[in-house]
């Protein structure tokens, strides 16, 4: 026999197999009484839902909650020049090292370990691909620019 065959041999042998089993099952046993004829009008109706706008409460709890590995301080100010910085490099040697914040197009922070960026991050290291930051009590490294995986559209 050759596999083609014996491939036909078997597909042929599980269809009788299924075809024994779907007739051989009995057929299921309805009760004429129990059917129930239903007018479209009668008890068929959708529940209402009551809906209550939860969102200040649940904005609240999200805010007191430990959801993104520290609570949400809403007191803390930050300074309005916050919004306009970025890493623009690292300068110096291995224990001298600073991380340059630019302010604009003109302005230049130069920040050491131990300080903070505009902000409010505490710098934790500097190193040559980036800045070590600790934020929310866990350190991450910050990439800088060039450092960054491109993104290609």
């Amino acid at each position: 026999m050759t596999p083609r065959q014996i491939f036909i041999y078997w597909l042929w042998t599980a269809a009788i197999l299924a075809g024994a089993i779907v007739w051989s099952v009995p057929a299921p046993e309805i009760d004429p009484a129990s059917l129930k004829v239903v007018r479209a009008d009668e008890g068929w109706r959708v529940t209402r839902l009551n809906i209550v706008n939860r969102a200040p409460d649940n904005l609240a709890e999200l805010t007191r909650s430990n959801l993104w590995g520290g609570q949400f301080q809403a007191d803390v100010e930050v300074d309005e020049r916050a919004k306009r910085w970025r890493l623009a490099g690292v300068a110096g040697q291995a224990r001298d090292r600073v991380v340059l914040v630019q302010f604009g197009d003109d302005r230049i922070l130069p920040l050491k370990a131990g300080e903070k960026f505009p902000d409010g991050t505490p710098i934790v290291d500097i190193k040559d691909n980036g800045v070590c930051v600790n934020i929310e009590g866990k350190k991450r490294l910050l990439p800088l620019a060039e450092q960054t995986i491109p993104i290609v559209w």
